[in-house]
Protein backbone atom coordinates (compact mmCIF):
# COMPACT_ATOMS: atom_id res chain seq x y z
CA UNK A 1 0.00 0.00 0.00
CA UNK A 2 1.44 3.40 -0.38
CA UNK A 3 1.15 7.00 0.75
CA UNK A 4 0.85 10.60 -1.04
CA UNK A 5 4.59 11.18 -1.35
CA UNK A 6 5.78 15.37 -1.68
CA UNK A 7 9.05 16.35 -2.20
CA UNK A 8 9.93 19.79 -0.37
CA UNK A 9 11.71 22.16 -2.97
CA UNK A 10 14.65 22.34 -0.28
CA UNK A 11 15.01 17.92 -0.85
CA UNK A 12 14.89 18.89 -4.31
CA UNK A 13 17.09 21.50 -4.45
CA UNK A 14 19.44 18.71 -2.15
CA UNK A 15 19.03 16.24 -5.00
CA UNK A 16 20.02 18.49 -7.61
CA UNK A 17 23.38 19.48 -5.15
CA UNK A 18 24.60 16.15 -5.16
CA UNK A 19 23.89 15.07 -8.93
CA UNK A 20 25.92 18.03 -10.16
CA UNK A 21 28.58 16.86 -7.75
CA UNK A 22 28.88 13.33 -8.90
CA UNK A 23 28.14 13.98 -12.53
CA UNK A 24 31.05 16.66 -12.01
CA UNK A 25 33.58 14.03 -10.56
CA UNK A 26 32.38 11.09 -12.66
CA UNK A 27 29.67 11.20 -15.86
CA UNK A 28 26.88 9.35 -15.09
CA UNK A 29 27.22 8.55 -11.33
CA UNK A 30 25.00 11.50 -10.36
CA UNK A 31 22.42 9.38 -12.56
CA UNK A 32 22.88 6.46 -10.41
CA UNK A 33 22.86 8.71 -7.81
CA UNK A 34 19.22 10.15 -8.42
CA UNK A 35 17.96 6.13 -9.43
CA UNK A 36 19.47 5.38 -5.58
CA UNK A 37 17.32 8.21 -4.22
CA UNK A 38 14.41 7.38 -6.37
CA UNK A 39 14.16 3.82 -4.85
CA UNK A 40 14.41 4.68 -1.69
CA UNK A 41 11.57 7.28 -2.18
CA UNK A 42 9.55 4.26 -3.31
CA UNK A 43 10.37 2.24 -0.42
CA UNK A 44 9.32 4.71 2.37
CA UNK A 45 6.10 5.24 0.30
CA UNK A 46 5.44 1.80 0.88
CA UNK A 47 6.57 1.04 4.14
CA UNK A 48 7.45 4.36 5.93
CA UNK A 49 6.89 2.71 9.41
CA UNK A 50 10.02 0.88 8.80
CA UNK A 51 12.44 3.76 9.52
CA UNK A 52 12.77 5.20 13.12
CA UNK A 53 12.33 8.22 14.38
CA UNK A 54 15.11 10.61 14.45
CA UNK A 55 14.56 14.01 15.01
CA UNK A 56 11.01 14.58 16.70
CA UNK A 57 8.87 13.50 13.84
CA UNK A 58 11.26 13.20 11.41
CA UNK A 59 11.91 9.57 10.43
CA UNK A 60 15.45 8.81 8.38
CA UNK A 61 16.32 6.40 5.04
CA UNK A 62 19.77 5.62 4.12
CA UNK A 63 20.22 5.45 0.46
CA UNK A 64 22.26 2.60 -0.84
CA UNK A 65 25.85 3.53 -2.15
CA UNK A 66 25.91 7.28 -1.59
CA UNK A 67 26.20 8.55 1.99
CA UNK A 68 23.34 10.33 2.15
CA UNK A 69 19.76 10.26 4.14
CA UNK A 70 16.10 11.06 3.40
CA UNK A 71 14.48 12.82 6.15
CA UNK A 72 10.59 12.94 6.00
CA UNK A 73 7.50 12.84 7.81
CA UNK A 74 5.11 10.75 7.69
CA UNK A 75 1.04 11.50 9.08
CA UNK A 76 0.05 7.79 9.71
CA UNK A 77 -3.45 9.08 9.63
CA UNK A 78 -3.46 11.22 6.46
CA UNK A 79 -1.52 9.03 4.66
CA UNK A 80 0.74 11.34 3.97
CA UNK A 81 4.31 11.94 3.52
CA UNK A 82 6.48 15.01 3.91
CA UNK A 83 10.08 14.67 2.02
CA UNK A 84 12.30 17.70 3.93
CA UNK A 85 15.65 16.99 3.31
CA UNK A 86 18.59 15.16 1.24
CA UNK A 87 21.30 15.08 3.30
CA UNK A 88 25.10 14.06 2.95
CA UNK A 89 25.81 12.02 5.96
CA UNK A 90 28.85 15.11 6.68
CA UNK A 91 26.19 17.65 7.06
CA UNK A 92 24.91 18.35 10.57
CA UNK A 93 21.27 17.27 9.93
CA UNK A 94 19.97 18.99 13.32
CA UNK A 95 20.63 21.94 12.65
CA UNK A 96 20.12 22.12 8.91
CA UNK A 97 16.43 20.20 10.09
CA UNK A 98 15.14 23.12 12.52
CA UNK A 99 15.34 25.40 9.67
Amino acid sequence: MTHELLVSSRASANIAAAYEWYEQRVPGLGADFVRRVDATLLLIQRSPQIFRLRHGKMRMAMTPRFPYAIYFVWDETARFISVRRVLHFSQDAAARLDR
